[in-house]
């Protein structure tokens, strides 16, 4: 299986913080658009199809740490 790219680890990260797609691209200096391109790809890459569960999934495989640590 294909590992997330650090750019979309950043992008989850966001994700993990509440952010919505506007606040993360803005935070990143990209487009709403292409934070929804790297959430996609992420999420394929991860096996799994909404915001939540890719979060969950990357701190269980430490690719992002745990919240709060």
């Amino acid at each position: 299986m294909e590992a997330p790219t650090a750019r979309e680890l950043e992008v989850l990260a966001g994700v993990g913080r509440g952010l919505t797609n506007a606040e993360i691209g803005r935070e990143l200096y990209i487009g709403e658009a292409t934070v929804k391109t790297h959430l996609l790809r992420v999420f394929a890459k991860l096996g799994v199809d909404d915001r939540t569960p890719p979060v969950m999934v990357a701190v269980e495989r430490g690719l992002l740490p745990r919240p709060g640590g």
